[in-house]
């Protein structure tokens, strides 16, 4: 299937951007947190089903999160991503340093995570203005 031209971007490592971009859009989405990574009923076909492996895209594997811009021209495409990137880490990273190795279920729960939820929504808006 063909990605749209804002997920694959002008970009060094275009599949490593859109294992972001699939990470960025379960971390958007609570109707799929409740149902794949709290009841436990992932659609076979999609790939990010738990936070450790949302967590291990975005920080681990692309660095978008960890150190943003470096990634930039390799995974993100511009200076408004690099924010949204900032912006993001500022509160999920915050949120993990507060609740530790604690299962899914538990992050869904704290009163910060809708801050989480409308980070990665603005990260996937600063990823498609640019495209």
């Amino acid at each position: 299937m063909e990605q749209p031209d804002w997920i694959q971007s002008d970009v060094e490592f275009p599949n490593v951007r859109i294992n972001v971009v699939a990470a960025l859009e379960a971390l958007a989405d609570p109707d799929h947190q409740q149902r794949v990574w709290r009841d436990r009923m992932p659609r076979a076909d999609y790939a990010v089903n738990n936070l450790d492996l949302v967590v291990h895209v975005l920080f681990d594997d692309s660095r978008v999160l960890d150190d943003p811009e470096p990634p930039v021209g390799e995974v993100l495409a511009s200076a408004r991503e690099v924010r949204a990137a900032r912006e993001l880490a500022e509160v999920l990273g915050r949120l993990i340093d507060e609740l530790g190795d604690v299962g899914d279920e538990v992050y869904l729960a704290s009163p910060r995570w809708p801050a989480v939820v409308t980070a990665a929504r603005s990260m996937i808006e600063a990823m498609r203005a640019d495209r």
